[in-house]
């Protein structure tokens, strides 16, 4: 059998592979979505998110079979925003009915979906009239709450009589509360793990093959460049007092969570921020849980600003410096200013960073054994591009350009393409393993369909703009 030597310059990666000469002969520009072996699952998951009206189809065609629906519309307040009278729950599914069948009728096999408990006749604390967040229901609505997220599972079990017309798969994975520490969840954490002991054997009883995944955990700062946990001290160490303190309790947070394994059956973290914080908080993840005896399948989401951040609030995101500072403003100028002299010369670097990181992080979340990642974002979020300098660039990290209201799909982006690639050359890989190659050379060695699939980047450890 004849084979090839490929050697592919994919978004600043390189790709090494070595195939029978047949499976090389389609042309990877091809519209139609990369082929699924039939069969079996994947042993890795790769999603998108958040998923929005309009969107399944392009979409489908990067062969992702997974995706993550926002909170928006999976809210309690969403659904149910009037009280019940006379016992009697009304409950609104068409928002999210309308947006999950389309994505299952394009192909979409597999959803996480968002539940928040906030709900404005619910709550025990006033809900803030822009950007809310959750609090504990009072006693009196624990009931409604739970009656609420029984529906809810409920209506996507295809087992179930009441599940909802059209349903073509099980929504198997429903996350309680949306990010730890950054205001979506506004209780205590004794509150939150109340809320729990109330969701997980809810969930459970609607439909016992439904995975409870814990709130997700963001934590920018500390991982980028330092993969091993040992070097926390030292991190930590490094930083401005106030940082180190919020560091410190968020570091304190996430030991009191995971110490409580018969609540949740996923971890989940977000991974905002450089590519390279990917390695060291899995394995922090994942020593945390050993030192409480057990092991439970780790998921990345949130992994859309695949350029990173640059800067949140006036502070550049490691390994930005602080004497780059000046350069990142201009840089996020120049994205958000269509008139701007640099920026054809700002975007262009932006979706090549985007691809980039995209890459970098999928590939490092599937050799550090995670079960899977949630990639996006499907659209740019322009709201954000407004104050750039606060919001850094997720104003802007949209897979695909985003036209008209309602939205439709326009141009593909470069890092829509490195998604799509990723999931043809490595969406069905058996086994990976790290490569020694000396300092600074990322490298792995991948099994597809048994053959060899070399991926491997050089950094320096610095980070560049245009």
């Amino acid at each position: 059998m004849h084979r090839l030597l490929v050697c592919a310059y994919w978004a600043g990666v390189t790709v090494f592979s070595t195939w029978p000469a047949p499976l090389l002969a389609a042309p990877i520009t091809s519209s139609a979505a990369p082929e699924q072996v039939v069969g079996r699952e994947p042993r890795f998951a790769i999603g998108v998110e958040y998923i929005i009206p309009g969107f399944a189809e392009v979409y489908a065609k990067t062969g992702v079979r997974w995706a993550k629906a926002a909170a928006v519309g999976c809210t309690w307040g969403d659904i149910e925003p009037e009280p019940p009278t006379g016992g009697k729950h009304s409950y609104r599914w068409e928002v999210v009915d309308r947006t999950l069948l389309e994505y299952q009728r394009a192909g979409f096999q597999h959803f996480h979906i968002y539940v928040r408990c906030m709900n404005r006749w619910a709550s025990s604390k006033p809900v803030e009239p822009i950007g809310g967040g959750s609090w504990l229901p009072k006693p009196e609505h624990m009931e409604d709450y739970k009656a609420f997220l029984r529906a809810f599972v409920q209506r996507y079990n295809p087992n179930h009589p009441d599940h909802v017309p059209g349903l073509l798969y099980p929504i198997d994975y429903w996350e309680i509360e949306a990010e730890w520490g950054t205001g979506f969840w506004k209780g205590t954490l004794e509150e939150y793990l109340e809320l729990l002991k109330v969701a997980y054997p809810t969930v459970k009883q609607a439909n016992p093959q439904a995975k409870v995944i814990l709130i997700g955990f963001f934590l920018a700062g500390l991982f980028e460049g330092r993969p091993d946990p040992k070097e926390i001290p030292a991190a930590l160490a490094a930083m401005p007092a106030q940082q180190r303190r919020i560091t410190q309790q968020y570091l304190a947070d996430v030991r009191r969570l995971l110490a409580h394994p018969d609540l949740f059956d996923v971890v989940e973290f977000h991974s905002l921020s450089d590519w390279s914080e990917i390695s060291g908080m899995a394995r922090f993840l994942r020593q945390t849980m050993q030192e409480h005896g057990y092991q439970k399948p780790i998921w990345v989401g949130d992994v859309n600003y695949t350029a990173s951040p640059l800067m949140f609030w006036g502070i550049p995101v490691p390994p930005y410096t602080e004497k780059q500072k000046p350069a990142i403003q201009s840089t996020l100028d120049a994205l958000a200013r269509p008139w701007h002299p640099r920026h054809a010369e700002a975007i262009a670097w932006l979706r090549a960073e985007q691809a980039r990181g995209l890459v970098k992080k999928t590939v490092l979340a599937m050799a550090e054994g995670l079960a899977g990642i949630n990639l996006g974002n499907t659209t740019d979020w322009g709201l954000f591009g407004i104050a750039p300098r606060i919001t850094g660039t997720v104003g802007f990290q949209g897979l695909v350009e985003a036209k008209g209201i309602p939205p439709k799909p326009g141009e593909p982006r470069p890092a829509y393409h490195a998604l799509r690639l990723l999931v043809e050359k490595l969406g069905d890989f058996s086994e990976v393993k790290p490569l020694d190659l000396g300092r600074g050379v990322y490298a792995y060695k991948f099994t597809v369909q048994e053959h060899p699939l070399y991926v491997l980047w050089y950094d320096d450890g610095r980070r560049y703009l245009p």
